[in-house]
């Protein structure tokens, strides 16, 4: 497993021991404490397999402590869910096996390199023209340098791969793409942005434990034989949504159903985080485009300066070329080392520019953009935990009327209990009694607490994976920047010293310029009109 979902599984056994097993904090970190014989400041120094044996044996200690001390009454028998950590009103979890899926190559890739962080690239596109029935299309190379593949992709093909996830894991954090566009655009700036789009889109799937695990993302970065990419394509297309948590599919085997106080404050908290943040990236967003664009216009300037100068340097050779006496040979060659440094600015500003567009304004616009899909997952979230709070607290009020009111006969149990002794006893009543009401009522509360488990998981590592994202962004920009000052200050010290030679010259000093300088600028005659 990635380094980032490790550290998220090892703070969730954490808090698990401390919500559901009820193991005081405090004792807790006594307890590893001593075992590590250290500090306990970061569970980064503890593996996940050594912190789950431990903390399992934590509980193991205090389970048998618990029965040598106390019998389980006869509802609590009743009541007990094999799979079933806690269940009251306000907490719940509960762990139901599910199809074990076997680590494919990106998995496997994971786990070998765990502090890797695999970032596909579009390295080329080819626009391919189309006929009377079927339109122009781009065809993207895509390519992930860890595995040396190299497929080629529509951007149907990304849209269909976006749906296949959304079907095969639903309530998850899928990633965005770029809006379809009524009229196809093929200009070369429209492209390009396209592919950073489309490469942020890959990572980010990537980048989620859950979605790497699928077929489609393998089979989408992999697959080279159109024949079977079409197999693959046309495979999907019988895919249903899992309508039982046993039909789920993933590496672990199984499904974490969750929800308690500490998990709604979060959410609340981190929505209102994102709403907060949402406005300062739409300003970075805006901002970072129009600094971009203020560049370009600034690089079209410098462009014409550049063709300004060089149209002066071609009318003074035009002029030098007609006359040998009287020729102004040092004023082309100055033209000439003006338009050369205007030219390689302008290519190191482009370059610069660009590197700010990918790195800033892309960014920021799809982080934007994963933002407002975190919000729409917390709100489909929340909407399952409202339906299912009303309807609860609705069956309640039903049951305590019948259970204070109504005769057992209207209770609609299905039991081979004794139901006198069932009405002694109101837990058990309210277990029993409108036992399809209740089903229906239990099904919303594991809806809940599956899309609630789903959203704290993958929003909480999708925060982790910003902060290492900007940190390689950061980086890669600053090596960027320094090669490209590196090479443009190169050339201008080349361009220095020929300007030095010059002034050797006029001092009446030995002319120490290349020879393909005065091959083409210069013959005997005209250095010594120089010189004089």
């Amino acid at each position: 497993m990635s380094l980032t979902f490790e550290r998220l599984k090892k703070q969730d056994l954490l808090l698990s021991a401390v919500l559901y097993e009820k193991i005081p904090k405090e004792e807790l970190i006594q307890h590893l404490n001593q075992v590590k014989g250290e500090q306990f400041d970061l569970i980064d120094s503890w593996t996940y397999e050594a912190l789950e044996a431990e903390i399992k044996l934590m509980i193991e200690k205090k389970h048998d402590e618990f029965r040598r001390t106390r019998t389980m009454s006869i509802e609590e028998e009743i009541l007990l869910k094999p799979n079933v950590i806690i269940n009251d009103e306000k907490n719940y979890r509960e762990t139901i096996s599910c199809k074990q899926l076997p680590p494919n190559r990106i998995v496997l890739y994971y786990v070998e390199n765990p502090q890797i962080i695999i970032q596909p690239r579009i390295a080329e596109y080819k626009i391919i023209e189309g006929n009377t029935f079927t339109p122009n299309y781009v065809n993207y190379c895509v390519v992930v340098g860890q595995f040396g593949s190299n497929v080629w992709r529509r951007v149907e093909h990304f849209y269909w791969l976006q749906e296949s996830l959304q079907q095969q894991y639903p309530d998850s954090l899928i990633p965005p793409l770029p809006a379809k566009t009524l009229f196809r655009k093929f200009t070369p700036e429209h492209i390009s942005k396209r592919c950073k789009m489309l490469e942020q889109f890959l990572s980010a799937i990537l980048n989620n434990h859950l979605l790497r695990q699928s077929d489609f993302i393998e089979g989408f970065l992999f697959i080279e034989d159109d024949i079977k990419f079409k197999q693959l394509l046309a495979a999907s297309t019988v895919l249903k949504q899992p309508t039982k948590y046993t039909d789920y599919a993933n590496q672990e085997g199984q499904v974490i159903l969750e929800f308690n106080p500490m998990m709604d404050k979060y959410f609340m908290d981190i929505n209102n985080y994102m709403l907060n943040t949402n406005d300062i990236y739409k300003e970075l967003t805006d901002n970072s485009r129009f600094l971009v664009q203020s560049m370009k216009d600034f690089i079209l300037k410098v462009k014409n300066l550049a063709g300004s100068i060089g149209s002066l340097k071609e009318a003074t050779k035009a002029f030098n070329l007609k006359n040998i006496v009287g020729s102004l040979p040092l004023l082309e060659f100055v033209y000439t080392l003006l338009e050369e440094y205007l030219v390689d600015w302008g290519v190191n500003l482009n370059k610069l520019a660009n590197t700010l567009n990918e790195n800033l304004y892309e960014f920021f616009r799809f982080q934007r953009d994963m933002q407002n899909q975190c919000v729409e997952l917390i709100s489909n979230r929340n909407k399952a935990q409202s339906r299912y709070i009303k309807e609860f607290q609705d069956l309640m009020k039903k049951k305590h009327k019948y259970f204070t009111t109504e005769p057992i006969e209207k209770w609609e149990m299905i039991t081979e209990m004794d139901k006198i002794k069932i009405k002694q006893s109101q837990i058990l009543s309210y277990h029993f009694m409108l036992p399809k009401e209740t089903q229906e009522v239990e099904e919303l509360k594991m809806r809940f607490a599956y899309i609630n488990r789903q959203a704290y998981q993958q929003i909480t590592q999708y925060f982790d994976n910003k902060g290492i994202s900007y940190t390689t962004r950061m980086c890669n920009m600053s090596i960027r920047k320094k090669e490209n000052a590196a090479q443009h200050t190169q050339h201008v010290e080349k361009i220095a010293s020929q300007f030095m030679q010059i002034v050797a010259m006029r001092n009446g000093e030995v002319p120490n310029l290349k020879q393909e300088w005065i091959d083409q600028y210069f013959n005997p005659l005209r250095i010594s009109c120089i010189v004089k």
